[in-house]
């Protein structure tokens, strides 16, 4: 009996091991899935979502966290938060889909009602469609609006993140700088934001390989 009561006590434990750390937020609307960060410093170590672009009505994109090189990447490239604890982080997004879709994302949070919170999401992509003489880029940009929740945290990927760190494998954490919610960005984010304008045109006027 006593060894039974042991070897339940052994399993909460690792259990609670496993997703201790960390909180998951869950995103319903038209940007849905969901993200994982540190519930110390608030720092990014995982997320998968599904963008709904707004013009293009045949797919949705999926966005998993994929920062090592190959056809293509999808990165975290700055974070911030009006949350000093308790609270989802803000973050913008990378993906290259091996040059034929290059989108910036940015997703913004604000305190909802019971408990929730609210979402914002910007987004500009560049698409490559292949339509006989006429093909090339096409641009979209649009926002969309939404709920953000607390999620579980699966203990599996929490144990994943875990064994390789704190993040999905190959990935650079970025503590994100408090801003207050009122706050005028700062001249280091204008400055960020241009440069990612500056590589989206770049990326965009880049040369297909056959």
């Amino acid at each position: 009996m006593i060894k039974k009561i042991l070897a339940a006590a052994a399993g909460m434990l690792f259990s609670m091991s496993a997703s201790a750390g960390y909180v998951q937020y869950d995103l319903t609307g038209p940007l849905n899935g969901s993200f994982i960060q540190h519930d110390t410093d608030q720092s990014i170590a995982d997320f998968n979502f599904k963008l709904l672009i707004d013009g293009v009505t045949w797919a949705t994109f999926n966005m998993p966290l994929n920062p090592l090189s190959g056809d293509g990447v999808t990165t975290v490239q700055y974070a911030t938060t009006h949350f000093r604890n308790n609270g989802p982080t803000n973050f913008g997004v990378y993906s290259d889909f091996g040059g034929r879709q290059v989108t910036y994302l940015d997703i913004k949070f604000s305190r909802g009602t019971e408990g929730g919170f609210n979402y914002v999401a910007n987004y500009r992509s560049s698409i490559y469609f292949e339509s006989g003489e006429s093909s090339g880029f096409e641009d979209f940009a649009g926002t969309h609006t939404g709920v953000a929740s607390k999620g579980t945290v699966d203990p599996d990927v929490a144990a994943g993140l875990d064994y390789d760190g704190g993040y999905h494998h190959g990935v650079t954490p970025i503590v994100p700088t408090y801003i207050n919610p009122a706050q005028v960005p700062e001249p280091a984010s204008l400055a960020l934001l241009a440069v990612g304008a500056a590589g989206f045109l770049v990326r965009r006027r880049r040369p297909q390989s056959q």
